[in-house]
């Protein structure tokens, strides 16, 4: 590496550890005790919250999400999406209601989440990844439930933002919540906690307002801002430009409604599909990976959605090639849903092989702490992640598999994995189903492109969301092969 990249790593680093510095939490005790219930009433009285009494609060929101578990990098920026809904809040009773444009509603209670749409109506936990928490991210609903909470205990005053806030904290699990008031003012500034996630363990969430908006001609305030933060990085955002109440003649419905069931949660089945000898695609009705026996090492291509789908790809590895036989496990690419079992089998001893650039991330995912509810890598913290990289293309199991980096701009860091004696590719995340007019076609050409240059002959693919299909119906997404 080139001394002035070494200079600039050197420069990224100082500045994550002056950001961290920065970032250090400075607390005090409280110059003038006060206690939970004063602190919660002043706030309430604070937000003007007297004028909502018996009222249903409005107003058209924006919200992007950022998808950090997606994104061509692992680094901000990152690639989001956005959505408009309408919110609504029911004041003291604590019922939400947010209704995005494409048709569904997420209604909330005190002790309940919902999913209601056309086809039915499902309960849903309040955390759940890639599902924004409408309570903590509103927090006339975060006051109306701490209100009511038992274990509410004042924790003194914490330097957040550039002035000291009155901290609150109550039990949640394992670990404490804690809500941030202004310490002059005793207006809500931010709820934080602990939150499970599929491949950080849990991370630190924080829900934070700002820009305070009368609702219309009243003395009641709302925020204009609202943000979610985990560990520090942005991943939620919404914007109100607009509160109101609603017309004591408007009907919205504020209920859960009583057929609303709990949500299904168990894991997918996964079935075989024989490629060809010692080669098999293992498939669920989201992803697919593929595990072959090559110069006896087992060769897991991809493990994706999390530690209970790795037991269930374990187990058919066990049934399809029985004896004992060492593990490798490819990651094509980095994206958080693929990779989320890449620690129950560095935990279980396999060798991981990805791209050179992954092994920064890899090494994070390896090294984190499981806190909240503890995986198989965390209760055997023996284990270390085996990493080797790839570059320019390697030849393993005695030129049995070719690992290829596809090199497209598009598929940056992303390899594909061919098995020549079969002449079979596995492409990973970069050929999927889409329009013409869909970035999809930009990775087939990519895909192609990457086995022209490496010489490749595939008689047949398969992909993770792409089911074993003839090299010569490439053409369906978007690339066309030479005959």
């Amino acid at each position: 590496m080139p001394r002035t990249h070494f200079l600039v790593v050197a420069l990224l680093l100082a500045g994550v550890s002056r950001v961290a510095d920065a970032q250090a939490e400075q607390c005090r005790a409280r110059v003038t005790p006060i206690t939970p219930a004063a602190a919660l009433s002043g706030s309430v009285q604070a937000l003007g919250l007297a004028d909502a009494e018996g009222r249903i609060r409005v107003g058209s929101a924006s919200d992007v999400t950022f998808m950090d578990y997606q994104s061509d990098r692992q680094y901000p920026p990152y690639l989001w999406s956005g959505s408009e809904g309408v919110t609504a809040f029911a004041w003291p009773a604590g019922l939400t209601r947010f209704e995005r444009s494409g048709g569904f509603a997420i209604v909330t209670d005190s002790l309940r989440h919902a999913v209601v749409s056309p086809r039915g109506s499902q309960v849903v936990p309040s955390r759940t990844p890639n599902l924004l928490d409408e309570r903590a991210i509103d927090p006339w609903a975060v006051l109306a439930d701490w209100r009511g909470a038992s274990g509410v205990a004042t924790d003194g005053e914490c330097l957040y933002r550039d002035f000291w806030r009155l901290v609150l904290s109550r039990p949640s699990g394992a670990s404490r919540d804690r809500l941030f008031l202004d310490a002059r003012s005793l207006m809500p500034v931010k709820l934080e906690r602990r939150e499970a996630h599929p491949l950080w363990g849990d991370v630190r969430a924080e829900y934070i307002w700002s820009i305070w908006m009368p609702v219309a001609g009243t003395s009641a305030l709302a925020p204009r801002f609202a943000f979610r933060m985990a560990d520090g990085e942005v991943q939620h955002q919404r914007q109100v430009p607009r509160y109101a109440f609603a017309r004591p003649d408007t009907t919205i419905d504020m209920g859960i409604p009583a057929s609303a069931g709990p949500l299904m949660q168990a894991t997918l089945p996964v079935e075989t599909v024989r490629v060809a000898e010692n080669t098999f695609l293992l498939r669920s009705q989201s992803y697919t990976n593929v595990v072959t026996l090559q110069a006896d090492t087992v060769w897991i291509l991809d493990a994706q959605v999390g530690e209970e789908r790795a037991r269930q790809d374990s187990a058919w590895v066990g049934r399809l090639f029985p004896g004992r036989h060492p593990v490798v496990v490819v990651v094509t690419d980095l994206a958080h849903p693929h990779i989320s079992g890449v620690r129950f089998w560095v935990a279980s001893g396999a060798t991981v092989i990805s791209h050179a650039l992954s092994r920064g991330f890899l090494d994070r995912v390896a090294s984190r702490r499981w806190t909240l509810a503890p995986d198989k890598l965390e209760l055997t913290r023996r284990a270390r992640l085996r990493y080797v990289g790839v570059t320019d293309g390697e030849t393993r199991a005695g030129g049995r598999v070719q690992l290829i980096p596809i090199g497209g701009v598009a598929s940056e860091g992303a390899l594909m994995v061919y098995l020549p004696g079969q002449r079979f590719l596995y492409a990973g995340d970069f050929i999927q189903q889409g329009s013409a007019s869909s970035f999809t076609v930009v990775y087939a050409r990519e895909v192609l492109a990457a086995v022209r240059r490496a010489g490749l002959t595939p008689a047949s693919f398969a992909a993770m969301h792409v089911a074993l299909t003839a090299w010569s119906d490439l053409a369906r997404f978007g690339a066309t092969p030479t005959p």
